[in-house]
């Protein structure tokens, strides 16, 4: 994978989370439970809502997620047009009100290797350089736990770490999928003091409970 993909991005995300680590707040939707009311009448049959948000595809479909749309998206102007030739695609996402970053990539395979939908080797080897990686991005940087997930029959991994940059103490979650010729990375920041948002976002992303 290429080294840029990652550390690049952090390099600029991270200075704009350090913009707002003062005053920062995270915008969280508080879920109230639905009273259960006793009724004659028979009930009726409810369609599945339609998720709501901005639509995240990856991987030709294969990996989908939703972000809220108070996140306004742009170019990663890190990536260089000989990374675009390559094939290398990515894009930024940014809650302003609570400075939340996330940097969403998809690059092809080294050496035009293919892999399963859940991969082990192919996952393992991505999350070991991406922990490599984030090690010299981050000051005081701390692995907080590892997870293999499996989203609809796609294998996903999540490395969750902490670290400060300028100062200001983040936590950074990291999924990566791999599925054909390809693999798809997405990075959550946060400020540390919106782990609940962070954790909320991260479900969304990885579908899990």
């Amino acid at each position: 994978m290429p080294s840029f993909t990652l550390k690049s991005a952090l390099t600029c995300t991270a200075l704009a989370l350090a913009l707002g680590v003062l005053g920062a707040q995270a915008a969280t939707d508080t879920k109230h439970p639905v009273k259960s009311t006793k009724s004659t009448h028979t009930a009726k049959k409810t369609t599945p809502a339609k998720p709501s948000g901005q639509k995240v595809s990856m991987l030709g479909g294969k990996f989908v997620f939703y972000l809220p749309k108070d996140y306004v998206k742009g170019p990663m102007e890190e990536i260089d047009d000989k990374a675009k030739a390559a094939g290398v695609i990515g894009s930024l996402y940014m809650n302003r009100p609570a400075k939340r970053v996330v940097i969403i990539t998809e690059t092809p395979l080294p050496d035009g290797k293919t892999a399963s939908s859940n991969d082990t080797e192919t996952l393992d080897t991505i999350i070991a350089e991406t922990l490599i990686q984030q090690q010299s991005s981050y000051k005081d940087f701390a692995k907080l736990g590892e997870k293999k997930l499996v989203r609809k029959r796609l294998g996903l991994r999540q490395l969750d770490i902490s670290g400060s940059v300028d100062g200001g103490k983040v936590l950074s979650t990291t999924v990566a999928a791999a599925s054909g010729t390809r693999t798809a990375m997405v990075n959550v920041i946060s400020l540390a003091k919106d782990a609940k948002a962070h954790g909320a976002l991260v479900k969304a992303v990885t579908g899990s409970k």
